[in-house]
């Protein structure tokens, strides 16, 4: 009875994301005059906004099929969430809507999602394999789930491309003894921080116990947080307890320090108090502002994260992207042709150049010419952008699963657990590790 239970639950399982990808043949469709509702998280006014706006509005007059997109901000991500969840619920859904791949895994687990690669290797509306080469996987496979239940599936396209980096104030390293470069390895990374922490002129390391970070110096141990393989979490691996190990270790030798306000980090950093920081590329031009703002004139750099012995530089990705959702065949194709219009080379070189978020085409340069968003320096963004291009930096993505959003809430409770004393790193992770994968058997 067990054995005949469990194959009824994959076959309804499997039914679901076959209803999910759609109809899988696009062939012989007519997508001509179909509207796309377009749900995103562009504030408006903004140049994200305003760029996307000024996309849209080329696409609606040059397309030979009369198609029209209609875009609605509908507020950042959890309220895109709550909507879809109302849209799911009702059946009125849009045709494209804004979210990380764990929110996309999540509706596409509600059957409403469409896989994306059945579209972009379809023969008639497809990307032709020789323009696919141009094109960047280290961002688009962040949103390819290779694990179960998606089994390769595509459940969005990457569409606002940012970086986890890492910061580090030369003169200040220099000042302190050392050779005048971004550590190399973690070992520097911490001996550096608590030479900084116990001088009398700077501080240590700006420890955030937020999950993003966390996860970039797992990945900086050669590790992560998922194993696709096992399909498990893997809080109790030795990358993991090594992180953790670290935290507790610097703040405990006074190398690191906790602040109370959010991006107190990168500010501090912007005051030359702190030889690193980590936070997003899209960051960049605050720093660049809060450092003119406080006439900061030390010279700072922008790298990969420094790795354990072994592993090298790391780095982690920031994908929002956008989701194909499910309506008739000519809908998803008329949305498909949107997104691919979004994905050519003009369109990227736009989006890119407006906004400083990083192109998913590697066969595109944006010039300074080119480059009008007026809040970056463009060679901060050549510098960050040359990280992305670097086939030396490993890349890491968190996992595409609708069970993150959860666990994520549950790293930075342990962290503050281990750190305050009051449980140990093995049993602290052990809990995590058994929550995490309850969460995992229950939403994934």
């Amino acid at each position: 009875m067990k054995k005949i239970l469990l194959v009824a639950v994959l076959l309804l399982l499997s039914l679901g994301l076959a209803q999910a990808q759609g109809d899988t043949d696009y062939e012989g469709l007519d997508p001509s005059g179909q509207t796309v509702v377009y749900w995103h998280q562009y504030s408006d006014d903004s140049t994200q906004s305003n760029t996307m706006t000024a996309l849209i509005e080329d696409f609606n007059s040059s397309n030979e099929y009369g198609i029209m997109v209609e875009a609605h901000h509908q507020g950042h991500y959890g309220t895109i969430e709550d909507l879809m969840n109302t849209a799911i619920l009702s059946g009125e859904l849009p045709n494209l809507v804004a979210g990380y791949a764990n929110a996309a895994a999540g509706w596409a687990n509600e059957g409403v999602v469409v896989d994306i690669n059945l579209l972009m290797n379809s023969p008639a509306w497809g990307i032709p394999a020789e323009e696919q080469a141009s094109l960047n996987f280290n961002l688009l496979d962040v949103n390819q789930l290779d694990f179960a239940p998606f089994y390769g599936m595509r459940v969005a396209w990457a569409n606002q491309n940012s970086l986890n980096i890492f910061y580090t104030n030369l003169d200040i390293v220099e000042a302190l003894g050392y050779e005048r470069r971004a550590p190399a390895t973690l070992a520097e990374f911490e001996e550096i921080s608590c030479a900084a922490g116990t001088s009398a002129d700077y501080e240590g390391y700006p420890l955030d116990t937020g999950t993003s970070h966390f996860e970039s110096f797992v990945a900086a141990h050669g590790g992560a947080i998922f194993d696709g393989e096992a399909g498990e979490y893997i809080f109790e691996s030795d990358a993991v307890v090594a992180t953790l190990e670290m935290f507790t270790r610097m703040l405990e030798n006074g190398c690191a320090y906790l602040y109370a306000e959010r991006y107190q980090n990168t500010g501090d950093f912007s005051l030359g108090i702190t030889p690193f920081a980590a936070g997003s590329s899209a960051g960049i031009p605050f720093v660049t502002f809060d450092a003119a703002e406080a006439e900061m004139t030390d010279e700072w750099v922008a790298t990969a994260f420094p790795g354990a012995e072994g592993v090298g530089r790391t780095i982690q990705l920031y994908v929002p992207s956008q989701a194909i959702l499910t309506g008739s065949p000519e809908a998803e194709v008329a949305t498909w042709l949107f997104v691919k219009y979004l994905a050519g080379s003009d369109a990227q070189l736009a989006w890119s150049g407006a906004t400083g978020y990083f192109s998913i085409r590697n066969d595109i340069e944006v010039t300074e010419a080119d480059f009008t968003e007026p809040r970056m320096p463009y060679a901060r963004f050549v510098e960050a952008h040359g990280i992305l291009q670097d086939d030396m930096v490993s890349v890491y993505s968190s996992p595409g699963l609708p069970s993150y959003s959860a666990v994520r809430g549950l790293v930075p409770n342990t962290i503050a657990e281990v750190i305050n004393g009051d449980v140990g790193v093995a049993a602290a992770l052990a809990e995590l590790n058994a929550e995490a994968n309850e969460l995992h058997e229950e939403l994934d």
